[in-house]
């Protein structure tokens, strides 16, 4: 992979510019000033480099382009890097931002930086993370800051490098930095872990803890449960027996009412069949009048039945000479049967002459059938020839009432076309006008909806900048709280600092008061047990800092005396001392005589003059007013003086030794009194009484600084989240005013794009409607041509229908006549073949004596029943189709004279109507005396009723209780209540089953008693306690699972955290010593000789046995971890020059330094190379001999790797092969241009 392109836009003073690096060795050259680096800052930013303080900037937004006087600042900063000849391997760690696209072997990476703060990566013009950035260019060995791009800086870092961080550095070369990244995550989540399982074992000891309560709890709730359990069955038995009573007793009434309502349903159905014959009777009499209307209407149609009558006739004669000729082949074969069995019994003569005589008779009638057959057959052969005729009148007629009936439904059809044609036609123009006015409606409202979508994204615009407005004004309110509470914080700790000392101070003042050690509670008590005591004389008066000395070492142990109020409060003071064994005290009354301030000393006036002298001593103490004759007196003949020597000088120059002078103090406490003594040295101690009050109230004030300031950062934290809370709700409004704005220019301009979509349609809507009204006009033309031809065919056809009608009028008329003859004819024939069949039967009749001999014959007997049944069946069928045809016969004769029949008819209707009339005044009677018995019914019945409301009431609130408050059904306990009066009618009488019911009744009462006593004596129960249990129970073992869970989850991260270590300290390793050959190999070449070395040092750190001895023993994963790295050994540097000896890094000269860690960064690169390395100025503390050893191992690695140097050294640039030229024609603005070949060409 190689580094081709960078192009920057807006990057510090580079406007616009674009570099094509060549392979090999590229010199980037220019005066100081002129933006060289910036070039380096540009591929380091666009690399993902996140370090302000590595770009040369204070702020991130610093490296926008800031404008000139002649260019504006820009909003933005863009860098770009394309590299080429990318492997599939280096693009392992983006697969997923090229997945689905071709393999490619050139990649741009982009970075763009807004100046609100917004940041954006792209690969290939893809949206991606910095992590995916840093992920290629780590897999191309091209994201080590100290390899890819090495800056002079590096070299400087190298050298005052501690042995750790050079470790850090070898650790970048193998690679182990993101292995260390992956230890960091696994240790902050170790850590994460480790308190999650603290967090669920202290809630699975508080819900161990709830649960055995709840378990106490629900014991006592399932044993509560049990008692109200048995007493709810006690109770559903006691109801159970009270509803069997009830309901036997209900059964027993019921049965009463219901042998009552029998009576009265006999009575009352007696009652009904009267009526019912009444209303049956008037029902008659109606079904009479009617009947007469009905005749008339009948009237009307006996044509019509007449017509249907004589058609059913003639079908009925044609089945029954179908019946015939089957008669007639069944009977030959029964005759040859019969003739068969003659010949079987010759023997019986008799039977034979009767035989024979029957045939005789029935060849006879067979000719005689014969013959009036043959007459049949010409009539009907006449009939069938005229009926032809009238068939095929029929048939004329229904074709041409078909045609006539086709051309009028077309006729019609053809009006109803042209009415909806010219209603589409109407339809059609209306469309076209309307889709025309919608066409123009359209293209207005499209162009209001465009006016509207530009509004509304200015709108949207507005809503925006208002949003990054409120955004940054969140932002800077954030950070404000953020210092605010971090000066809480501070405030917070100094305060605590501050009391514990303060309290530590008083602790000590008020032992040296004399309180004791107790402090507080000792003052107190000494309060409570010497009641006169007001305080010591060193909590009352205040010195200042200068003079403390002098003041303490003046009064002395007087400042430990307490005062009191007068001599007498003094003397009891002294006697409670006594009394509560409290040691001796000293005591200063305030109410007793004393020198008083006003009163000066014989001395002070010649003493004042004198310059070694500070002042009276009681003029420099500070005491309330009660106090003030107190102090005047114990300090009346103080003396503040400078040193020792300016005391005894004063002392020997007015001879005050003599025993009539002032008491003389020095300021640093030495004390020269009148009588000769001189006190001083130093003391153990820190300070005074006197010092200790000053500190206590120096605390105290300061004490109250630090809470007033903590209040007024308080309040002031309470109106900045006010305010922070008010600009979040204004900022979450923004929002939600954006979206609904986003969504509502959505919407408008899908609404657009809709109505833009829907004017094309439109518009070829308008020619298809006028291509259907043209085809419309088209097609009503046609259909007016039609009608005018189906009228013509109409008439024609009404012509022949009448033709039809003449000829088939003539046709039935003959044929009626022949009906008429067939008719005759088939009625002798008829007689003549029923004379025949009787002499049949006769024949059979004979034959049937002769069973024995049938029975020899089997199968003829079988033939012969078959032919009997078939005849049979012909009978019947053949008597069915004459009794119909009888029927149809009479029907048409009786329809003649079938008005008469009607007139009679109503007579005998209006005679039956006087016998109906008397029958009704007879059910009359009949009525009243049924309502009369069934009147006595309802009142003995009365009674019944009011004990069944009774005995139904009782059994109702029985059974409401045991439905609802027991929900137990009462059907169960009706079925075994009708058995057990079954069974107890045979067994016991019912007095006996009554007392037996009382007694178990009073048992499980007396029982209940007591169930319900001890619920009393349980008293108040948890009864949720048992759901509690099996819910808190269910938790228990969640968090027993989830604390396995985290336990597991540990022992993964640490065996991870483990591997890591394993890899890391083998990576480094085979690092350090590929790198120590290395190192050796490019020293020597770079010093022409000498050797050099990398030495691994252990430094001395004994803070984990300290900490182990001091008992620090919680420690964090990540403090383990950090303490483990301290202990890991560091990196130290020897090298030894040609022609000198082997010496440290601190101990060469200046430029042996820059060499010798050249050296180790080459070292580095050769073992771990980049696709390329930019160098920033590295050569600049070179003398001029190692510049030509760099130069020569730079074009040594150029053959593996790509060079960019930024250099003002000609050697340097006498070894690359291209040049490129930083310049800034144009003050603030650099511009680019290359050399190659002494050409001059702009780059950009």
């Amino acid at each position: 992979m190689n580094l081709r392109t960078l192009v920057v836009n807006g990057f510090k003073s580079f406007v616009e510019t674009k570099v094509e690096f060549p392979d090999g060795i590229t010199a980037v050259v220019g005066p100081n000033g002129t933006g060289k680096s910036n070039i380096v800052d540009a591929i380091l930013w666009a690399m993902g480099e996140q370090s302000v303080k590595s770009l040369r900037s204070e702020r991130m937004e610093d490296i926008i382009f800031n404008g000139t006087e002649q260019r504006k600042p820009m909003g933005m900063v863009e860098a770009s890097l394309v590299f080429s000849d990318v492997s599939p391997q280096e693009l392992e760690p983006v697969s997923a931002l090229v997945e689905g696209l071709e393999q490619p072997t050139d990649v741009m990476i982009t970075r763009r930086l807004y100046r609100d703060g917004d940041s954006e990566y792209y690969f290939n013009k893809i949206s991606c993370r910095l992590k995916d950035i840093r992920g290629f260019l780590w897999n191309a060995r091209a994201g080590t800051r100290g390899q890819s791009v090495i800056e002079q800086g590096n070299i400087e870092q190298l050298l005052s490098a501690s042995p750790q961080e050079r470790r850090e550095f070898i650790e970048g070369t193998a690679g182990i930095i993101r292995y260390k990244k992956q230890k960091a995550e696994a240790l902050r989540k170790l850590q994460s872990t480790e308190n999650n399982l603290l967090r669920v074992r202290d809630i699975l000891g508080e819900v161990h803890q709830q649960l055995r309560v709840l378990t106490r709890q629900a014991k006592q709730a399932e044993e509560y449960q049990a008692l109200l359990q048995e007493a709810r069955d006690l109770e559903v038995r006691l109801l159970t027996g009270d509803f069997r009573r009830f309901f036997q007793e209900h059964c027993v009434v019921e049965k009463e009412l219901q042998d009552s309502e029998n009576q009265e349903t006999a009575c009352v159905a007696e009652e009904v069949r009267f009526v019912a014959d009444q209303q049956q009777v008037q029902l008659d009499l109606t079904t009479m009048n009617e009947t007469v209307e009905q005749a008339q209407n009948e009237f009307r149609e006996l044509e019509q039945r007449m017509s249907q009558a004589l058609t059913d006739i003639q079908i009925e004669r044609n089945r029954l000479e179908q019946y015939e000729q089957q008669h007639d082949q069944v009977m030959e074969e029964r005759t040859r049967l019969h003739e068969k069995g003659l010949e079987v019994v010759q023997q019986l003569d008799a039977l034979q002459e009767r035989i024979v005589q029957a045939r005789s008779e029935i060849e006879a009638l067979a000719t005689s059938i014969a013959q009036g057959a043959e007459s049949v057959s010409v009539v009907a052969a006449r009939r069938r020839d005229i009926q032809e005729k009238v068939d095929q009148g029929r048939e004329a007629i229904l074709a041409v009432a078909v045609e006539k009936t086709n051309a009028e439904n077309r006729l019609r059809s053809l009006g109803e076309g042209q009415g909806v044609t010219s209603l589409r036609i109407e339809r059609l123009l209306a469309e076209f006008t309307q889709s025309q006015l919608d066409q123009t409606t359209l293209q207005s409202e499209q162009e209001t909806l465009q006016a509207q979508c530009s509004s509304l994204e200015s709108e949207l615009g507005e809503l925006r900048t208002h949003q990054e407005q409120l955004e940054v004004r969140l932002q800077s309110h954030r950070e404000s709280r953020e210092e605010l509470d971090s000066k809480i914080l501070d405030i917070q700790t100094q305060t605590a600092g501050t009391e514990s000392e303060l309290k530590a101070l008083q602790g000590v003042f008020r032992e040296e008061l004399g309180y004791g050690e107790n402090g507080e509670q000792a003052d107190a008590s000494i309060r409570e047990q010497c009641s006169f005591i007001q305080a010591a004389l060193a909590e009352r008066i205040e010195v200042d800092e200068d003079v403390e000395q002098a003041i303490e070492a003046a009064l002395g142990e007087h400042l430990q005396a307490w005062v009191v109020h007068s001599p007498q409060e003094a003397q009891e003071s002294i006697a409670q001392f006594q009394q509560h064994q409290l040691g001796k005290g000293r005591f200063l009354p305030l109410q007793i005589p004393r020198i008083g301030q006003a009163v000066i000393p014989h001395w002070w006036t010649e003493l004042e003059s004198e310059p070694s002298v500070k002042g009276l001593a009681k003029t420099f103490v500070q005491a309330p007013e009660d106090m003030r004759s107190l102090v005047d007196g114990l300090l009346h003949e103080t003396v503040i003086v400078g040193s020792l020597s300016d005391a005894t000088a004063l002392m020997d120059k007015y001879r005050w030794f003599e025993g009539n002078g002032p008491l003389l103090v020095t300021v640093e406490g030495e004390v020269v009194s009148s009588r000769g003594v001189l006190s001083g040295g130093s003391s153990r101690e820190s300070g005074g009484l006197l010092r200790r009050r000053r500190e206590i109230l120096t605390l105290e004030q300061r004490l109250q600084a630090l809470r007033e300031e903590f209040e007024m950062l308080q309040e002031t934290r309470k109106v900045l989240c006010q305010n922070i809370d008010s600009v979040s709700v204004e900022f979450e409004a923004a929002v939600s005013d954006i979206r609904e704005k986003e969504l509502h220019v959505f919407s408008v301009q899908k609404e657009e794009a809709a109505k833009g979509q829907a004017l094309p349609d439109l518009l070829r809507r308008l020619d298809v409607l006028q291509q259907e009204r043209e085809t419309e006009e088209v097609e009503l033309s046609r259909m007016q041509a039609d009608e005018v031809a189906a009228r013509t065919q109409l008439e024609s056809l009404e012509r022949r229908r009448t033709e039809e009608d003449a000829f088939l009028a003539e046709s039935q008329e003959m044929l009626g006549t022949l009906e008429q003859e067939q008719e005759d004819a088939t009625l002798r024939l008829n007689d003549i073949r029923m004379k025949h069949s009787t002499l049949n039967a006769q024949c059979g009749h004979e034959q049937s004596n002769q069973e024995r001999l049938e029975r020899e014959e089997e199968n003829r007997k079988i033939r012969v029943q078959e032919i009997d049944q078939q005849l049979e069946q012909l009978f019947v069928q053949s008597r069915t189709s004459q009794e119909k045809r009888l029927k149809n016969e009479e029907l048409v004769e009786g329809l003649g004279g079938q008005k008469e029949s009607k007139g009679e008819q109503l007579r005998e209707l209006q005679n039956q109507h006087a016998g109906i009339m008397e029958e009704v005044q007879r059910l009359d009677g009949l009525i009243g005396r049924a309502r009369e018995s069934l009147s006595q019914i309802f009142k003995a019945r009365v009674p019944i009723e009011g004990h069944l409301a009774e005995v139904r009431t009782k059994l109702q609130a029985v059974e409401e209780t045991l439905t609802q408050t027991y929900e137990i059904s009462t059907d169960a306990l009706k079925g075994t209540q009708n058995q057990n009066d079954v069974e107890g009618s045979q067994e016991l009488d019912g007095h006996q089953s009554e007392e037996r019911d009382v007694q178990e009744s009073e048992q499980w009462r007396e029982h209940l008693q007591r169930i319900r006593k001890k619920l009393e004596r349980i008293g108040p129960i948890n009864l949720a306690a048992i759901d509690e249990h099996v819910q808190l129970e269910e938790r228990y073992q969640f968090l027993l699972a989830q604390e396995e869970d985290l336990a597991g989850s540990i022992q993964s991260l640490q065996e991870i955290i483990q591997r890591l270590n394993q890899t890391t300290n083998k990576l480094f390793a085979e690092t350090f010593k590929e790198l120590q050959v290395k190192f050796n190999e490019v020293f020597s070449a770079l010093f022409a000789g000498g050797r050099a070395e990398l030495v691994l040092v252990e430094e001395g750190d004994n803070a984990p046995a300290d900490a182990e001895s001091a008992g620090v023993s919680q420690e964090t994963p990540d403090e383990k971890e950090s303490r483990k790295l301290k202990r890991e050994p560091g990196v130290e540097i020897v090298a030894q020059p040609p022609g000198k000896r082997l010496k440290n890094l601190t101990m060469l000269s200046g430029g042996e330094k820059t060499m010798t860690v050249m050296a180790l960064l080459f070292a580095s690169f050769l073992i771990r190379p980049s696709p390329f390395c930019v160098l920033d100025e590295v050569d600049a503390p070179l003398d001029e001999t190692n510049v030509v050893r760099f130069g020569q191992f730079l074009k040594q690695m150029a053959g593996h790797s790509q060079f960019i140097v930024i250099t003002h050294n000609k050697r340097t640039m006498e070894v690359a092969s291209s040049l490129f030229g930083v310049t800034m024609e144009e003050p603030g603005v650099s511009k680019l241009i290359s050399v190659r070949l002494h050409d001059l060409q702009e780059v950009g």
